[in-house]
């Protein structure tokens, strides 16, 4: 359907006059041959703005209804992941035909932003209700304590392959929820690993793994290592030593090794 002709001022002003003579729509419509829904129109416009020239328009319409932003939130709350064209075809099969850039602009302004999804190890319901224990239990700790903790931990640099990246639509602060994120698992191959520490006083020695790390590797890099950056860190008596639950870690040689050099061990939970 083509856009209708607009009506010139003189005709509007004409209709109101009308209008203020007593005259009803459909008598307003018979005498000047313009549609009943028009004189309407232009009568409301005048009673409540008090004028009959169009009002300007802050700018284009927008393409997208209110329905169809809802329907786009709800889609992205429920599934971060959902890409741009897949949200443009959810619009189209609604009836509504817009570009990616209409959809991307949508979603910033109502408060989402396009993100890679962070990594974060895969946790079961027992990993994730120790980790919530562990947190209330350590709430109130003072700054103190944590200055007496030494962390350390593996890690291991990629030397080569693919690390695919995916985004997600998110608001701030929600980089976190467990459905922005990509759950990831250790393996192997194509790179390098470290063993490292540090404290509130600083950072302490790294040492570069060669080889498979056993228990008793292990155990040698904390003697060589882990007591020299206590010392070095000044980390004074009763610090705590955190490392992760790995079997090498957890191993009874391993334990025994802790206990004989009195080095105290943070509860970590999985």
């Amino acid at each position: 359907m083509g856009k209708t002709k607009e009506l010139s001022q003189d005709l509007r002003v004409r209709i109101v006059d009308l209008h203020k003579a007593g005259m009803g729509y459909k008598k307003i419509s018979k005498v000047l041959d313009v549609k009943v829904t028009t004189i309407g129109a232009i009568i409301r416009k005048f009673k409540e703005y008090n004028m009959t020239i169009n009002r300007p328009r802050p700018g284009a319409p927008k393409k997208i209804s209110p329905r169809g932003v809802a329907m786009m939130l709800r889609t992205v709350r429920n599934r971060p992941a959902t890409t741009r064209q897949e949200l443009a075809n959810d619009l189209k099969a609604a009836g509504t035909t817009v570009c990616k850039e209409t959809i991307g602009n949508t979603l910033r302004n109502n408060g989402f932003t396009s993100c890679s999804a962070r990594k974060v190890p895969l946790l079961k319901g027992a990993h994730v209700e120790a980790r919530l224990k562990y947190a209330n239990d350590h709430l109130k700790d003072e700054p103190s304590y944590w200055e007496k903790v030494l962390w350390s931990d593996e890690t291991k640099i990629e030397l080569f392959g693919l690390n695919s990246t995916r985004h997600v639509w998110r608001k701030k602060n929600a980089a976190y929820d467990p459905k922005n994120t990509v759950p990831t698992v250790k393996h192997g191959g194509g790179s390098i690993m470290f063993w490292g520490c540090f404290s509130a006083k600083g950072t302490g020695l790294l040492h570069r793994i060669t080889g498979k790390m056993d228990g008793a590797m292990y155990r040698t890099i904390l003697r060589d290592n882990l007591l020299p950056s206590a010392r070095d860190l000044k980390m004074g008596r009763g610090w705590v030593f955190q490392h992760d639950n790995d079997p090498k870690h957890t191993a009874k040689a391993t334990k025994d090794w802790l206990k004989k050099n009195h080095i105290k061990v943070m509860e970590w939970p999985s």
